[in-house]
């Protein structure tokens, strides 16, 4: 391993100690170009031209990150932090939930509200500023980056597409990436100079950190991990003496522990990523997530392996080293203290292994959790004040007073000290078992940083050959360190005679002395530990995010920033080589010059030979001007090499040269990456053509926002007093807007005909068939888009995909100008595609704003057709409340419970058969709904072709013969099956196909029906037919064909055989009920008699599928699912009255489906949204 730090001789334990500082001479900054260092203001001597410099950039990235703030619609996680912030404003507190992360966010949107009011500028105000101070803090790395390394680290960060689009972004990753940056920094200082004050540092930004996103966790692993392995590193390049049995031991130990822990963890990993998650709620008892669960003996053993290696390499290395050495390793001090401060986040693991839920707040669940608790404090408290009390303490104090500050909401939230110490790990590891977005492996590597962060990414591959290189050449011993450079940068390190001793040396308040008769710059002298740590953290960072089961764009701003930091340093270092005097007068510039036209020449080759029209392929237009391009390309392409080749020629170093061309290179790659960080904030900020975004709220939203806002102004004189309803799709983030409408209705997803006295609606795509039918004709319809995915075409990338995409020059195109432009055009008409434009995006939901025709016609702007007659609900007169006097069902398989209940009907006994549909099966009740019997099972014909006698698949309708035989309507299995009345299967018929290829074929039939002779009526769906059997399975008859005229179907549902002797009729999708009578020698020939529209039936879901019946007044009845509501008509088709509304109340429904009445003329309704039977008697 690269030797980290030069060999230094440390002060006993007991000389370091808050109370008792140790004197430490650092090294300077590095040496500039006299340029750099000057100072232009006589007036202002500190001020310099790096610091314009950095000035300049600070103030760029206050201009990129306030300019246009306001402006971008809040997207879906953003109105949820939002709007709780504004509750918290409000003063109706804040109770954390590990879903929407830490509470320090949260606390600072309150702030903001509270100095600069509420709006979308001011909820994104802290996340700017957050984002502003990390650039800031960069000032302070030029310690480890050098000088030209943190102006270059500083404009990574302000233009890197990530930092500047998450930081206007109402997330978590602004606060992360200054807390990171700091806690960066911590380390390396106090592994130069050993000061406490960078103890207490990293304790303040770890705690900040924990106070903000689960992503604390990995930064810390990463941080233990790499302390572990410094320390291990130092130990072993330590003096052992004669102690080398001990030495070998302690590698063999070591050897173990990782091989133990690391197959341990490499299980339990795999065996994470195959399990199936199981969702769960976050607030109450009994709460089961995707936690790690019972571990296998095999992972066990492994485990005690490696903590048994882990405890024999502790014997060992006291043995070879003393506790007294050991002591000294500043990388020691960092792992103990932080591994201390932070193991008490990690209980649930033990918990869950010992069979606890971590997650349970009840009193009896948090007792278990202090039970853990409480000897985990007690254990890393005695650890503490082993390795250094007086520090301790005082980090512990620090960290868990801003922990329990934020978490408890200024102590008004109790719970939360709880939900943050052991709810924060739980959710976020249901979330890598959940793995939310799907995305595959490569997600990051392939997409997100090849698109966006290309810059830090290859700065970070110069930084790691730059930095080996750099190390084996220029790692000097302590011996061998060079003097300080003279003037200024002398200055910045205390004059000291040769002969100091170390007392006279300035006094610090704790650290190890480093005496250096001739100190080095602090860049050379700390590279080992900023390479290791920013190399690490670059590569790390990849993995680790790469492994986690949740994968979404946001999250690359982890992965881009310490490559921003590593190969900042690289360009840095680059520049700073540069002799910039010496190349001026070899005409430098005009060497930049031809090497960008070289770039650029090649670039144009490159498209050139792209571009679905080869140069050269023939004269048209088109043809002609891919030639062209291609030869001036390569013009430019030989005349800059000729330039570049005689400039070269004139005796320049070929390093210097070399130097230049990266700093061209780079230059490009910076000018690109502005061009895409202001691309996706500034243009397309809205949409989904970047990818940089998930679940992104779209312009539909404050489009139809201002839209409402208009017609509020129009009609009350007040942009917010209009009454609007917004359902649970598009809650977020109309919640977030909503908060200035006082008259604002949130309907969830129960819509209800109370809706129509308003006049604007908000509806999202989900809940579209369920207010179709209560807004009906009386509403004029615009559509949106709300929100919006990435296109997702990446999926499933194999190489043969790979390959045929790279291969096919219309397609390699498309991708090249995806990348470039944004522009889809050309890779959509390559795969022929026509969803890839913001105007039919596709990913994406939808939502519509439902405005009431009666108002909008008191308005001109919507619209210069003639004003429309308001067309009223031909049933609104008839509407009536009826309570259900009987009510019996739930969700559930059990006996008596129901899964979507369809079709019913009654034996001649009076009592009852239901279909329970997804439950596969028929239940058996009596006339009170009391419990008789149930039969069937699930079994289907996929596999075998035919599914054994008496298994069904969905059955959605049943009947009853005159010798109580029961028919059962087995739906998916396309078939009819015969019962005795306990359920014994007695025959079944049918067999999947279209009526014209097989006489015997069925389509999905759904209701049935048997008349008095014994003749069976099935509605044959998806054949748009009725079809007639006897007893035994024998085809009679069939009835009707696909078409709009009377007699003809378009998905007949349901088919009732009335006392009159006809049949009846769901004709869904025409949206009428047809009646046929009877006729011909047998009765059985059918023709159309009668027909009457059905004002409802609207949409063409699964579940919109009407059943209808026939009371013994000859009335007919039919249920409109998807209004909620059931029909009444006279047998003539005329409306008697309606009843029913969404809801769970006995007069309500979720979703009415079948529908019989019984002898005494009371209704019966199945409700497949609430799974129960309701019986209506009629007033």
């Amino acid at each position: 391993m690269t030797e980290l730090t030069p060999p230094i001789e440390f002060p006993a334990q007991a000389e370091l100690s808050a109370q008792e500082p140790v004197a430490v001479a650092e090294a300077p900054l590095p040496a500039a170009p006299g340029w750099l260092t000057h100072k232009p203001f006589a007036a202002f001597p500190n001020l310099t031209v790096e610091t314009l410099l950095f000035a300049a950039i600070l103030i760029f990235a206050i201009i990129t990150r306030f300019y246009d703030l306001g402006t971008r619609v809040m997207s879906h996680d953003e109105s949820l932090h939002t709007y709780y912030s504004w509750n918290l404003y409000r003063g109706q507190g804040y109770q954390h939930n590990p879903m929407m992360h830490g509470p320090l966010q949260f606390h600072m949107l309150a702030l903001s509200y509270f100095i600069f009011g509420v709006s979308d500028f001011t909820a994104r105000i802290p996340a700017a500023l957050f984002s502003i101070a990390a650039v800031a803090a960069l000032w302070y790395w030029r310690r480890y980056l050098g000088r030209f390394g943190a102006l270059v680290a500083a404009l990574m960060m302000v233009i890197s597409p990530y930092m500047l689009f998450y930081g206007r972004y109402v997330r978590n990753e602004a606060f992360v990436a200054l807390y990171g940056i700091l806690a960066l920094y911590a380390v390396l200082r106090y592994l130069e100079n050993g000061q406490a004050r960078y103890l207490y540092l990293l304790t303040a930004a770890t705690a900040l950190h924990f106070t903000v996103k689960e992503t604390a966790f990995i930064y810390t692993a990463e941080l233990l991990i790499f302390l572990l392995a410094y320390f291990v590193s130092s130990v072993t390049r330590a003096p052992w003496g004669e102690r080398k049995a001990e030495f070998r031991g302690f590698i063999i130990s070591m050897g173990a522990t990782i091989l133990g822990l690391g197959g341990a963890l490499a299980i339990a990993y795999i065996n994470q990523k195959t399990k199936a998650p199981v969702n769960g709620d976050l607030t109450g008892a009994g709460t089961q997530l995707a936690l790690p669960s019972a571990i296998a003996p095999f992972e066990i053993s492994l485990a005690v392996i490696g903590l048994l290696g882990l405890l024999a390499a502790g014997f060992f290395l006291v043995r070879g080293l003393s506790i007294e050495r050991l002591r000294q390793e500043r990388s020691l001090d960092l792992f103990l203290l932080l591994g201390t401060l932070i193991v008490p986040t990690l209980i649930p693991f033990p918990m869950v292994m010992a069979g606890l839920n971590p997650l349970d707040y009840t009193p009896t669940g948090l007792l278990y959790t202090s039970l853990f608790i409480i000897p985990v404090f007690i254990v890393a408290a005695m650890i503490g004040y082993w390795w250094n009390w007086n520090i301790w303490w005082r980090a512990a104090a620090l960290f868990y007073i801003i922990f329990t500050v934020f978490y408890t909401t200024l102590f008004t939230n109790g719970a939360g000290f709880f939900t943050g110490l052991v709810g924060s790990l739980g959710y976020w590891l249901e979330q890598q078992g959940v793995e939310r977005g799907s995305q595959p492996w490569y997600f990051y590597l392939l997409i997100q940083i090849p698109v966006y962060e290309f810059l830090p990414f290859f700065a970070s591959l110069l930084a790691a050959a730059l930095g080996f290189r750099r190390l084996k050449r220029e790692n000097p011993p302590a011996e061998n360190l060079s003097a300080a450079p003279e003037g200024e940068f002398a200055a910045e390190s205390p004059a000291l005679p040769p002969d100091a001793a170390p007392e006279s040396l300035p006094a610090t308040e704790q650290g190890n002395p480093l005496f250096l008769a001739r100190p080095v710059d602090s860049v050379t002298i700390n590279l080992p530990n900023t390479f290791a740590l920013l190399g690490w953290w670059s590569v790390a960072s990849v993995a680790a995010f790469t492994l986690a089961g949740e994968k979404m764009p946001w999250i690359t701003v982890h992965l881009a920033l310490p490559m921003i930091l590593w190969g900042g340093w690289a360009i840095g270092d680059i520049l700073e080589r540069i002799e910039w005097k010496e190349l001026r007068r070899r005409n430098v510039f005009v060497a930049l010059g031809l090497t960008l036209v070289f770039i650029f020449s090649a670039v144009g080759i490159f498209l050139a030979w792209n571009n679905p029209i080869p140069p050269f392929s023939g004269k048209e237009l088109s043809q002609l001007q891919t030639t062209t391009s291609f030869v001036l390309a390569v013009i430019g392409l030989f005349a800059s090499g000729a330039g570049l080749f005689y400039l070269l020629n004139e005796h320049w170093p070929l390093k210097q040269a070399i130097y230049l061309t990266l700093i061209s290179f780079f230059g490009l790659l910076a000018v690109l990456t502005t061009r895409a960080a202001f691309r996706a904030t500034y243009i397309n900020y809205d949409s989904g053509m970047e990818y940089l975004v998930y679940a992104h709220g779209y312009t539909g939203n404050k489009d139809a926002l201002r839209q409402v806002m208009d017609l509020s102004e129009k009609t009350t004189g007040d942009p917010y007093a209009i009454k609007v309803a917004y359902d649970d799709d598009t809650s977020w983030p109309m919640s977030w807007y909503m908060r200035e409408f006082p008259n604002a209705v949130f309907y969830g997803s129960q819509p209800n005909r109370d809706l129509r006295e308003l006049p604007a609606i908000i509806v999202g795509d989900n809940n579209f068939s369920k207010i179709e039918p209560i807004v009906g004709k009386d509403y004029l319809r615009y559509d949106y888009i709300r929100m919006v995915w990435p296109n997702q075409d990446y999926f499933g990338l194999t190489p043969e995909r790979f390959a045929n995409a790279i291969s096919d020059p219309a397609v390699r195109a498309g991708i090249f100008d995806i990348w470039l432009n944004r522009d889809y055009s050309a890779y959509a008409k390559a795969t022929g595609r026509e969803s890839m434009t913001n105007q039919n995006w596709d990913p994406s939901d939808r939502m519509r704003l439902y405005i009431r025709k009666d108002v909008a016609n008191q308005l001109w702007n919507y619209g210069a057709a003639p004003v429309e007659q308001v067309v009223s609900d031909p049933y609104a007169g008839k509407a009536t409340k009826i309570e259900a006097n009987l009510v019996f069902g739930e969700i559930g398989q059990n006996l008596g419970q129901f899964d979507a209940p369809r079709g019913l009907a009654f034996a001649p006994d009076g009592s009852l058969y239901v279909a329970d549909s997804r439950n596969h099966r028929i239940q058996h009740f009596d006339a009170e709904g009391n419990f008789i019997n149930q039969w069937g099972t699930f079994g289907d014909l996929l596999n075998t072709g035919q599914a054994p006698i008496g298994t069904l698949d969905e059955p959605w309708g049943v009947a009853v013969g005159p010798d109580g035989s029961v028919y059962v309507s087995d739906t998916w299995n396309h078939r009819i099956q015969k019962f005795s009345a306990e359920g014994k299967a007695i025959k079944m018929w049918g067999i999947f196909g279209l009526a014209a290829d097989a006489s015997d074929a069925l389509y999905g039939p759904r209701g049935i029906s048997i008349d008095s002779a014994g003749h069976i009526f099935v509605a044959d769906t998806g054949n748009k037919r009725i079809v007639i059997f006897d007893s035994e399975g024998n085809l009679l008859n069939s009835f009707g064909s696909e078409g709009v005229d009377i007699g003809q179907f378009y998905e007949p549902v349901d088919v009732k055989i009335g006392p009159d002797g006809n049949a009846y009729v769901t004709d869904t999708w025409n949206h009428r009920v047809q009646v046929f009578a009877p006729g011909g020698a047998d009765g059985l020939s059918f023709t159309p008699l009668l027909q009457w529209e059905v004002s409802g039936w609207l949409s063409e879901t699964l579940d919109n599928k009407p059943y209808i019946a026939i009371a013994p007044n000859g009335h007919v009845f039919v249920t409109d699912p998807e209004g909620y509501r059931v029909i009444e008509f006279t047998a003539e088709g005329l409306v008697v009255r309606v009843w029913g509304d969404y809801g769970a109340e006995n007069f309500a429904f979720t979703l009415p489906s079948g529908i019989i009445s019984d002898a005494a003329g009371n209704i019966w309704v199945t409700d497949a949204g609430y799974n129960r039977v309701m019986r209506f008697t009629l007033p």
